[in-house]
């Protein structure tokens, strides 16, 4: 029986065994396909349990004998929920029961028939949960971007991210550089940083698979060349050393491990001399991360953020 399933972690595959120890969950056979929207997801799956994970920005075709979608208000916001969901009807011809469809809800019951009933009212309907907003920098153009659901600040540009475009845009303005745009999202900073930098050489890199698509789809709009690759481990070796710019606007849970991994990207993918650009709301939690991988952190203040400026040396 072909079952996919759908928002399921690494750590939602396992199952009680006897005395209680965990075990991978007796139902994850070989005919189950594993879809996940971020790429560390994917390799988690694929480490912990040796499954087959794929990690797309949209669901496979199959066909599927059973569809089993795990969601919930902490899991991922309603959109993205009704945005899955609306595929998984299309894929099971409207079918939004069992035994085709389980829906694994973590929540309320009343939010849980509150989404099922948004598409089941009329499974034929197809949403666009697309967005467009306009974003620039000083003495650049206005630039309207695209965003999925699932993309970092869908709906609405990241004022963190808005003010790393402006420090790093005045300060590359009219040099050849080349750039890389670490957590890129749609591509914000990368793109705006692009428009008054004619001749930056431009990379974005994102773990999630929706970020990635916005980025291509943003590059394709605006005539920008860009190279936009899918990895939650920075860039391939092959560009170690290469560019002359890092931005990064890199989440702060998790204790700053997610940071950390941005400043290791850094530090490795850029030319002695080469700078990196960070933000943060407070630099109090990610200035001395920073100084662990380089000499010195200026901090430049903007929009209520704290851009942190280091050179490698």
């Amino acid at each position: 029986m072909k079952t996919l399933l759908v928002g399921y972690r690494a750590a939602d595959l396992f199952e009680k065994g006897r005395r209680g120890r965990e075990t991978t969950a007796s139902w994850l056979t070989p005919d189950v396909t594993c879809h996940t929207l971020d790429i560390y997801h994917r390799h988690a799956i694929e480490k912990v349990h040796h499954a087959r994970a794929i990690c797309a920005p949209h669901l496979p075709e199959g066909p599927w004998d059973v569809i089993r979608f795990k969601t919930g208000p902490k899991r991922m916001s309603g959109e993205l929920s009704l945005d899955l969901l609306q595929e998984i009807a299309q894929r099971l011809g409207g079918e939004l029961k069992p035994p085709r469809f389980e829906l694994d809800f973590e929540g309320k019951a009343r939010d849980r028939n509150d989404l099922l009933q948004k598409i089941a009212a009329d499974p034929t309907r197809v949403r666009d949960f697309s967005a467009t907003w306009p974003s620039s920098v000083p003495g650049g153009p206005v630039l309207t971007f695209t965003s999925f659901p699932g993309c970092f600040c869908h709906r609405r540009q990241d004022e963190g991210g808005l003010a790393l475009a402006e420090v790093a845009a005045r300060e590359l303005a009219g040099r050849n550089v080349r750039l890389l745009d670490m957590g890129c999202g749609c591509g914000l900073v990368g793109f705006l940083v692009r428009s008054v930098v004619p001749g930056a050489d431009l990379v974005l890199v994102d773990s999630h698979a929706r970020a990635v698509e916005a980025a291509n789809v943003n590059a394709r709009n605006f005539g920008f060349a860009a190279e936009v690759i899918l990895s939650d481990n920075g860039t391939p070796a092959r560009m170690d050393g290469t560019f002359d710019v890092f931005v990064g606007n890199p989440p702060y849970y998790s204790d700053y491990r997610i940071a950390d991994v941005f400043l290791q990207t850094a530090v490795r993918a850029l030319k002695p001399g080469g700078v990196c650009y960070t933000v943060c709301k407070n630099a109090a939690g990610l200035e001395p991360v920073q100084k662990t991988y380089f000499p010195t952190v200026e901090i430049i203040k903007r929009r209520g953020y704290a851009v942190l400026k280091s050179v490698k040396e």
